[in-house]
């Protein structure tokens, strides 16, 4: 397990985000707008929302399209995240997981949903052979993230090592499509938020 100045990612992470909970924290509503636009045209049943926190992506989904029997299932390393999204009556099954070790059958999924918590996954290959092993084949993985300019990215990333909300890395586009392809897992769509974000659409082939 790496560590960094002040422990390991996973530790810091789940730490962290135990913390805020009860808060809004970040920006990953950013994210929802191209997200659900994305989904109304997908036909699918079963939906997986990887770093789900507290449930707020699947309540939006909820939400917006009230008539869908969709099957929801949200994981998160955060125990506090999972008793908050257990606490608002969502009709989607919460639990604690961890991304390297998903506990579904294989190709169980027709969409995985990972918004705002790629960044911090410690062993990102071990996590994308997950997401691919749980996905039908013809599956979708929308996922957001951060996305800054290239040296801007490699200066944050410099200081990531000292911080304590378990950041890990923060990705240039071409470095996701290369570790998503080695799984074959290939990027459809892409869509940028002014200044910092950007949600991608990759496929399962």
């Amino acid at each position: 397990m790496k560590i960094n100045k002040y422990g390991n990612y996973k530790a810091n992470t789940i730490k962290f985000f135990d913390k805020v909970a009860e808060k809004n924290h970040g920006d990953s509503h950013k994210h929802y707008e191209k997200a659900l636009e994305w989904i109304e045209s997908l036909n699918i049943k079963r939906i997986l929302d990887l770093g789900t926190g507290r449930g707020d992506f699947i309540e939006s989904l909820k939400k917006k399209y009230p008539q869908r029997q969709y099957d929801i299932y949200g994981i998160d390393i955060s125990e506090n995240m999972i008793k908050k999204a257990k606490s608002k009556g969502i009709d989607a099954k919460f639990s604690v997981g961890e991304s390297e070790n998903l506990t579904f059958k294989n190709n169980y999924f027709d969409l995985v949903v990972c918004i705002n918590s790629f960044h911090h996954y410690e062993k990102p290959e071990i996590s994308i052979k997950e997401i691919h092993r749980v996905l039908q084949d013809g599956g979708v993985l929308i996922l957001g993230e951060i996305y800054l300019p290239k040296i801007l990215a490699k200066f944050i990333n410099k200081l990531l090592p000292y911080g304590t909300t378990g950041d890990y890395k923060i990705y240039s586009l071409e470095e996701l499509k290369k570790m998503f392809q080695k799984e074959n897992l290939y990027l459809e769509k892409q869509n940028y938020v002014f200044p910092s974000i950007k949600t991608y659409m990759f496929r399962k082939h």
